[in-house]
């Protein structure tokens, strides 16, 4: 964190102004106050999403297995939210019964949530939230001026699942290198007390939640000068082994041994200083997504194995000027191609392509001493080429398979310090984002005729864009050891996107409306959290009932307290979540229902203990979801063949860095 004259500012213009690249996090402006990204605490083992994001209200995560996590913000599902690590970004998968998001937590630095429509930076479809993280280089863990160092854990847990991790990294002169390499095996989970499913009737353990993973990361940095560096890197999140088709489901109606890989190759460049131009960022990467598993047709093995591949490049370059000494303006491009392929019983069959582009320009003007501006305007094109529908005999039919559009949005925020500990923020954010392709296993997933395969659609051609807009009005207090801080918000997207009898089109107007606080207290040794999410989606057209795109919910709730002991270094914590029940309705007409997500609540207890009284050694206890309740979480779908849950676990883990 960088301070400078204002004390305030720091906590209001994270949400504002610094989306994206987030260039004026490295601000020296004499008005200007931004707060980094926020660090992963490495001395506690996290062995998945659910528990990386866990102290988050206003993200939920869904049930199930790693490849089964649907991450909602805000209401929204995966489809509608993007993840950029490192600055690259893929927004196709390739089979949309399982979880899209893959990111191993022990590679990730830092982590932040932008929720909702993001600012002209925030990059390329931005409407609905993103997720934004950094790896671990080197740099970030060699201590004391030491050239080479080891990282090892590992995590026992009593719910089936063990999982470990090595890191290796070191520095000679200018050029810095990590290698890392993590792995888990979680067999099929124990819900909570008084679930039984129709496969293990006999017991609580719940069906298609085994899966195992081997993650890699190789990370190269070169420091040409003090203002300039290069980097290269390579990460590999591996999911695999026995479980059914549809991974977000508990039956075991289509068994399968899958395995899904998503590689990542980035380059980047990072400099300071050339005449106008302060700081600059650029990256071009390569993200290859494969997914093969035995082929089913009409729910019956074919006797070949199907091969989903999708492919994403891109490049950005994000540059940061100062003004006067007293603004800041961030512009840039960002560029992104996607595709998807698949092969199986069928042949190898061409999916869908689409090319995007995006200028931007963005804005941070001090207005005196207790205002800040943002401004911004978003210029995006977008070309998309589907596969197009056929006939049983797989002659292709005629209809619309491509289309093309450009949008300009604007951002504006602003924020108040209406005293050094008392800030109101507001902001108004226009974004547009473009169809999302279809999984590239459904273009081969066809029920044994070529023409029912969901992947090769056609377009609408009345089809407009989708549009989002973020009005948000917020405020931020920090007082001695309080900091408190709520906001009230409604999002309106228009045009929005559907695929119905596999033609892409526009369904309706979706409005979303809801409010967050949270609140922080340390006094010494002691901290004290909670926090407040609910969003409340309403729109024109029928709802569905599955997590992509939208996902009613009930309240959500957090608690946590925690406690530092100096002799011995011991920390004691608990952590409480909460969701209210939710009723709303799906579909219309003769199919229209009335679905009721059921309320709960869960508490965790940590232990976390350093034998050495340094941060090198840690030694971990964790017993999560104490009273073994039986629940399934409202980030997923809504029925009774979704996975519930984990119940009762205990875990023990370790690790140790030098």
């Amino acid at each position: 964190m960088h301070k400078h004259k204002k004390t305030i500012f720091q906590l209001s213009l994270i949400s504002l102004a610094v989306s994206g690249y987030a260039s004026a996090n490295q601000a020296n402006l004499d008005t200007v106050e931004v707060q980094a990204q926020p660090t992963v605490n490495h001395t506690r083992n996290i062995s998945n999403l659910r528990e990386l994001l866990a102290n988050r209200t206003d993200v939920n995560i869904g049930g199930g297995s790693v490849s089964a996590q649907y991450i909602s913000i805000r209401g929204a599902g995966q489809d509608r939210i993007g993840m950029v690590v490192d600055n690259t970004s893929t927004n196709t998968q390739q089979w949309y019964h399982q979880g899209r998001f893959q990111l191993d937590p022990s590679m990730v630095k830092s982590i932040k949530v932008d929720k909702g429509a993001g600012a002209a930076s925030a990059g390329i479809g931005m409407t609905d939230g993103v997720i934004r993280a950094e790896t671990v280089s080197a740099k970030d863990l060699l201590k004391n001026g030491n050239t080479f160092g080891a990282r090892i854990g590992s995590e026992y847990n009593s719910n089936r699942g063990v999982n470990g991790s090595l890191s290796l990294y070191g520095q000679a002169d200018n050029l810095d290198i990590l290698l890392l390499g993590s792995w888990g095996n979680d067999k099929n989970y124990k819900a909570g007390r008084g679930y039984s499913d129709k496969v293990n009737t006999n017991s609580r353990v719940v069906n298609n939640t085994a899966r195992r993973q081997g993650n890699y990361l190789a990370k190269f940095g070169y420091d040409l000068t003090e203002k300039h560096r290069i980097g290269a890197s390579f990460r590999q999140e591996t999911f695999y082994g026995n479980g059914q088709d549809r991974f977000e489901m508990i039956f075991n109606g289509r068994p399968v041994n899958a395995n899904t890989t998503k590689r990542t190759y980035n380059l980047e460049y990072t400099g300071k200083d050339f005449g106008l131009v302060r700081d600059i960022q650029a990256n071009a990467f390569y993200i290859d997504g494969r997914d093969q598993r035995e082929d089913y047709q009409k729910d019956k093995l074919t006797g070949y194995q199907r091969h989903s591949k999708t492919e994403t490049s891109g490049a950005n370059l994000a540059l940061t000027s100062e003004l006067n000494n007293e603004h800041l303006l961030k512009y840039g491009v960002n560029l992104r191609k996607e595709q998807t392929s698949s092969q199986n019983s069928f042949g190898n069959i061409k999916g869908e392509q689409k090319s995007e582009y995006g200028l931007y320009a963005e804005g941070i003007w001090s207005l005196g001493k207790a205002l800040t501006l943002t401004t911004g305007l978003r210029y995006d094109h977008y070309t998309l080429d589907t596969a197009g529908k056929v006939d049983k005999k797989g002659a292709p039919i005629a209809g619309k398979k491509s289309v093309s559009d450009s949008k300009l949005n604007p951002s504006l925020g602003l924020i108040w310090d209406v005293t050094p500990n008392f800030a109101l923020n507001a902001k108004l954010n226009y974004a547009s984002r473009s169809p999302i392709l279809a999984s590239a296993y459904t273009v081969t997933d066809n029920r044994g005729s070529l023409d029912k395969a969901r992947g090769l659609r056609f377009v609408d051609p009345n089809l407009k864009t989708e549009d989002a807009r973020l009005a948000e009005v917020g405020f931020e207090w920090k007082y001695a050891d309080f900091n408190v801080k709520g906001s009230v918000f409604e999002q309106r997207v228009k045009n929005f996107y559907q695929s119905k009898d596999s033609i892409i089109s526009n369904a309706g107007t979706l409005n979303t409306k809801g409010y967050e606080a949270e609140l922080d207290y340390q006094w010494n040794a002691l901290k004290l959290t909670a926090g407040v999410a609910y969003a409340d989606p309403k729109a024109d057209f029928a709802l569905s009932n599955d997590p992509l795109n939208v996902i009613p919910q009930g309240r959500q709730w957090s608690t946590g307290v925690s406690y530092k002991f100096a002799e011995p270094s011991l920390e004691l914590g608990w952590l409480g979540r909460y969701a209210q029940s939710k009723e709303y309705q799906t579909g219309s007409g003769a199919k229209a229902e009335t679905k009721k997500r059921i309320g709960y609540g869960v508490h965790d207890i940590f232990v976390n203990w350093q034998p050495l009284n340094q941060d090198n050694f840690n030694v971990n206890f964790t017993v999560k979801n104490i009273g073994n309740k039986f629940y399934r979480s409202h980030s997923q779908r809504n029925n009774a063949v979704t996975p519930p849950s984990p119940g009762r676990e205990f875990k023990l883990g370790m690790n140790y860095s030098f």
